[in-house]
């Protein structure tokens, strides 16, 4: 019962991490700071044959133990995320074709039984081990098109079936608000959550993402955001989510119209998911670089 449980969990944070999910750009709600201050009309501007190249480097580690049987997954990957704009309309709004270029994946797994280990590097690799097989057919090749408009609303069209198909793709952009906003300023935006039950129901909960524009220097602003489960929840629905429980800053070059550094962190616990001694300890993090336009440690090429 544990091992299906946890890979489980594994499995699917796995393929959650490598295809990320957008922020939903709905229900959003300002609160504004000083009336003093300079603001700033935030806003997203693309130009057709536009080519963002994100870099991403992601760490997993789940610690789980249940009736005293510890085990743990760890998990790290840099991939290469590719947006192409394909057309932009009279009003801003930008299609963009989405694939991933090349991930290199590692895997460490302990318990009971031993230690396993598993790698795979599309550059280099033939075969796909098994704990990536949902890889499979979907590096190198367009994955969906996804429109944009200048405020971070966003639609899909899928391509092909793959891991990220029922979400959508990493964290490009976050909805904007409508108003020209100064620092210490906030919005946020509800968003629907589900949680499997054990009859084979599904538990429909809000999570609410708030978003603070901490700074502007240089063209560059500094949002930072957290998310708030807003339901109550029992440690076993808790468990369910723990990739929900997200904070983080994102950097907007406001020249450039689109953001080009992120960095995202989880850090959740729970306890008596199971039983009452039972424990899950989920730690994520994951930093992106858009490279091209600016530079950062993640644009060195690796093999």
């Amino acid at each position: 019962m544990m091992r299906c449980f946890f890979l489980g969990i594994v499995f699917f944070n796995v393929f959650v991490f490598l295809f990320g999910g957008l922020f939903p750009a709905s229900a959003q709600d300002s609160r504004a700071g000083s009336t003093t201050e300079p603001k700033y009309l935030l806003r997203y501007h693309f130009k057709k044959g536009d080519v963002l190249r994100w870099n991403v480097l992601q760490s997993l580690k789940i610690r789980t133990s249940i009736s005293g049987v510890e085990e743990v997954v760890e998990t790290t990957s840099r991939s290469a995320k590719v947006w192409t704009v394909i057309s932009v309309d009279n009003g801003g709004t930008a299609t963009f074709e989405y694939h991933v270029d090349d991930v290199k994946m590692r895997q460490f797994q302990t318990d009971k039984d031993g230690a396993k280990v598993a790698e795979y590097n599309s550059r280099k690799d033939k075969n796909i081990p098994g704990a990536f097989i949902n890889l499979e057919g979907t590096i190198g090749v367009p994955l969906a098109h996804i429109s944009v408009d200048i405020l971070g609303k966003t639609t899909k069209k899928p391509l092909r079936i793959y891991s990220g198909s029922t979400n959508t793709e990493n964290r490009i952009v976050i909805p904007l608000p409508k108003e020209p906003i100064a620092v210490g300023d906030s919005w946020s935006i509800i968003m629907p959550v589900e949680i499997g039950q054990s009859n084979g129901t599904v538990k429909k909960v809000n999570a609410r993402q708030e978003f603070t524009l901490v700074n502007v220097r240089a063209g560059m602003a500094t949002i930072q955001f957290i998310t708030k489960i807003l339901t109550p929840l029992t440690p076993k629905e808790e468990s369910q989510i723990l990739d929900k429980f997200s904070s983080g800053k994102m950097e907007l070059d406001l020249d450039a119209g689109h953001f080009i550094r992120q960095e995202n962190t989880i850090d959740k616990r729970v306890i008596g998911f199971q039983g009452a001694g039972d424990n899950i300890h989920y730690l994520a993090r994951v930093t992106e670089c858009c490279c091209g336009l600016k530079s950062c440690e993640l644009c060195t090429p690796k093999n």
